[in-house]
């Protein structure tokens, strides 16, 4: 939705009264937001609201004689189809002067919603399996986004390579990932099929079976290339089969996004299903 914002020494009620006698409808107040300006740093009330709002940004300033923006589909900035732009807001001064600034930056391959420079205040965002994050993503954030899969975290570490890990990934997160970092030892029986797994003081047995689905499902490809590897010519082939028969299944029960995440986890170990 589109936003207007007044300056903050303008009354909360007598804000959303100019807001509303102009037509538009307070959905939301966002909160103080600081923006750049050639004229300096201007701090803003900033309004979610439903309503056209071109144009409205000088109107409230000869009601009110203070500065206002406002931001919609009209300062969108760059070419939509690039999948990469600005969203902006102009802002218009009592006596008449206006300029627009950007935002907002828009990746649109990975679903991010950065801030420029030019704002203090506004929240980024990523938008991973049809779910908006804030940025810097919490430790619940990263547990939540491995249990949807491999796709999911490929899109994390790409916006880490873009962004930075620190506008990514909070410091909390990363301490605590730290602090329950545990040596996490493999043992591979492939005569008997099974695979002991020791994280810290716990142990568990599963099947080899299970553990290199697994090890494809979270996108552990140069794991699973090792065991694969490592593995007689009559297990590698068992792995194989194991492989195309996880990918046929996944195709008749329609779930395309593992069975894709299947397909490519073996394309990276260099099998054809």
């Amino acid at each position: 939705m589109p936003w207007v914002g007044l300056a903050t020494e303008v009354d909360e009620d007598v804000g959303k009264s100019a807001l509303e006698e102009i037509g538009l409808v307070v959905r939301e107040a966002l909160g103080v937001i600081e923006v750049k300006t050639a004229r300096g740093w201007i701090r803003f009330k900033l309004y979610e609201v439903e309503g056209e709002v071109e144009g409205v940004a000088s109107s409230l300033v000869a009601a009110l004689g203070v500065p206002a923006l406002e931001s919609g589909p009209h300062l969108i900035l760059g070419e939509v189809s690039a999948r990469l732009w600005d969203e902006g807001a102009k802002v218009v001064f009592p006596d008449g002067y206006s300029e627009v600034v950007a935002l907002y930056t828009y990746d649109g391959f990975l679903d991010v919603r950065m801030p420029t420079d030019s704002v203090r205040g506004l929240k980024a965002t990523i938008r991973v399996e049809g779910k908006t994050y804030e940025l810097p993503l919490k430790l619940e954030d990263l547990i939540e986004m491995q249990s949807k899969g491999p796709e999911a975290v490929e899109k994390v570490e790409k916006a880490v390579a873009v962004y930075g890990l620190e506008k990514v990934v909070s410091k909390e997160a990363l301490e605590e990932l730290k602090r329950l970092k545990i040596e996490v030892k493999v043992e591979v029986d492939y005569e008997t099929g099974f695979v002991l797994v020791k994280e810290g003081a716990k142990m568990k047995v599963v099947s080899l079976r299970d553990y290199f689905l697994e090890l494809l499902y979270r996108g552990e490809c140069e794991r699973a290339k090792k065991v694969y590897e490592g593995a007689p010519k009559e297990i590698k082939q068992s792995l194989l089969e194991t492989i195309k028969e996880e990918y046929n299944a996944l195709k008749e029960l329609g779930e395309e996004s593992r069975a894709k995440a299947i397909l490519e986890a073996a394309q990276k170990l260099g099998l054809q299903l």
